[in-house]
């Protein structure tokens, strides 16, 4: 199966306005957004200051938010979520129509052809093209270090907490403390 086969079927599954992945998104965003303090600047204008007392300005009727992931991303930061939850506005309707399952829908109904020369002929041989041309990688040193274990993420993208394993004594089978510092008598 095809890539864009797959996607398909992911969005034939979705529920609702948005895709899944947006949903996702906004929910992550609105835990965050537990906590803000939010004071009316005009009808639409709020000021917004998170838990470690940084203010942020959101404008509802722009669709801007001075930490930029709303209008990068064009989906509700956790500041809009908090200044459309003040104002009772539908979270849904700040997402852009981008991430409408509609459109996403009708962007991938019709066939996805590979790509043509200028003859409109398909690419297929690279050797006929090429001819006796060997084309070796780019030279390039190993970076200095150990290799990174997490990705970097892109702008918007939000890690997910994964619950923590909970540690036991090797003796005593308890929670708090290690083998090494147990002081229950055996």
């Amino acid at each position: 199966m095809t890539w864009f086969a797959e996607r398909r079927n992911v969005i034939s599954e979705g529920s609702g306005r948005l895709s899944p992945r947006v949903l996702q998104i906004l929910e992550g965003n609105f835990e965050q957004s537990g906590g803000f303090f939010v004071s009316r600047i005009t009808a639409l204008e709020f000021d917004v200051k998170d838990k470690n007392e940084i203010s942020f300005h959101v404008n509802l009727s722009t669709n801007l938010c001075s930490c930029f992931a709303f209008q990068s991303l064009k989906i509700p930061c956790s500041h809009a979520i908090a200044a459309v939850i003040k104002e009772k506005i539908s979270v849904e309707s700040l997402v852009s129509e981008f991430y409408n399952l509609e459109k996403l829908q009708s962007s991938y109904a019709e066939a996805v052809y590979p790509i043509c020369d200028a003859a409109g002929d398909i690419e297929l041989n690279v050797e006929e093209q090429c001819g006796n041309v060997t084309i070796f990688p780019p030279v390039t040193r190993r970076p200095p270090g150990k290799p990174r274990k997490n990705r970097i993420l892109s702008t918007g993208e939000i890690r997910m907490k994964t619950p923590r394993k909970r540690h036991l004594c090797g003796r005593c089978k308890k929670s708090g403390h290690s083998r090494a510092t147990c002081k229950v008598a055996i």
